[in-house]
């Protein structure tokens, strides 16, 4: 300890050589600055600057940021960011000043992100082809038939069957897994080596279904907090508490004190040539309901989430809003009936392979 205290508060013992640190910290309380050292005792491994703001420019030597007090500055990075981070993106960085040099540390970014803007986005894309994936949640087809639905009516894309890129993708040889991406030093996923990977995947599928993006969509299962029955995780808040009771409901091990499981659901949009385009990360639903005022949980299979029309539709224009925002009109005809004629002759063809 920097400081040991005496329970009266006072200072009981100060080490010869913490000295400057002392000093350093008093001057510090005299500034006003306290909770910048809290922030460092509660994150111990930055001793960087820490900065907030939007990222502005990413490249693949650095990332420029501009922070909330209107000022903008260029940190060197070491790595490349540019499929991690987002233009617009809301970042949080620690640098160290080297010589007047900025150099990264670390770097916290949102669960969403555009590396293009979104008009953009909207106007170069015509077709895409949505390629599905789960871990540990069942039932997930009701929820990428959702999204189809809406990016259909509210971006005018035609959406191909998933199953063609399923079926492509279980035939490619070296599937890229989160597992290949572990670094073996540091027992962490290396995001960049991923992505790469992942990008090469989503090319293959591109050019034999001939879309000009592909949507990779994976709901995995997590963790989320309790408290006062409102579960919470990636951005996404829920009642779990139930007053009702299903007759066929099975207690199971859905959750625990302070606690319950959840499906979070992480997008990934890239274009044909396997440039990653937009990302997002958020939750979907507690897949458990408490029971009464303790810890336990009945399961809440997506299946019952999707009777709840308008909660889905709420999420999806929620989550897919800045993408593709909800149409002002109401109409059938909100897709050319030549896309809905491609639509049709494209889960003819599917059903017949």
């Amino acid at each position: 300890m920097l400081l040991k205290f005496s329970k009266a508060g006072r200072i009981w013992r100060i080490t010869p050589e913490k000295h400057i640190l002392v000093q350093i910290l008093f001057a510090f309380f005299l500034c006003g600055a306290t909770a910048g050292w809290l922030v460092a005792v509660e994150n111990p491994k930055h001793t960087g600057t820490k900065l907030e703001g939007y990222a502005t420019g990413v490249t693949p030597e650095s990332i420029t940021v501009f922070d909330k007090k209107g000022q903008e500055r260029k940190i060197l990075t070491g790595k490349d960011y540019t499929s991690i981070v987002g233009l617009g993106a809301e970042v949080t960085v620690w640098y160290k000043d080297e010589g007047g040099v900025y150099h990264l540390e670390d770097i916290q970014s949102s669960n969403e992100g555009f590396f293009l803007p979104a008009n953009r986005i909207r106007e170069n894309i015509k077709r895409i082809i949505i390629l599905p994936r789960s871990e540990g949640v069942e039932n997930t087809q009701g929820l990428s038939a959702a999204i189809s639905r809406y990016l259909q009516d509210n971006a005018g894309w035609f959406v191909a069957p998933p199953e063609l890129g399923e079926e492509i993708a279980n035939r490619t040889e070296n599937n890229p897994s989160s597992l290949d991406a572990i670094d073996p030093k540091t027992g962490q996923i290396d995001m960049q080596q991923f992505l790469e990977a992942q990008g090469s995947l989503v090319t293959r599928i591109a050019q034999e279904t001939r879309v000009d993006a592909v949507l990779a969509i994976k709901v995995v299962k997590v963790k989320a907090t309790v408290r006062a029955s409102v579960a919470s995780w990636d951005d996404m808040t829920e009642a779990v508490a139930s007053n009702k009771t299903r007759a066929l409901s099975k207690l199971t091990i859905e959750g625990g004190r302070g606690w319950v499981y959840a499906a979070t659901v992480d997008m990934n949009l890239w274009s044909r040539s396997g440039k990653l385009l937009w990302k997002k990360r958020r939750g979907f639903a507690a897949l458990g309901f408490q029971m009464g005022m303790g810890s336990t949980y009945r399961a809440r299979p997506l299946t019952e989430i999707y009777e709840n029309r308008e909660a889905l539709e709420t999420w999806l224009a929620t989550t897919l809003g800045e993408l593709a925002p909800r149409a002002t009109y109401t109409a059938p005809g909100q897709v050319s009936p030549e896309l809905r004629k491609q639509l049709e002759k494209a889960k003819s063809t599917a059903q017949e392979r």
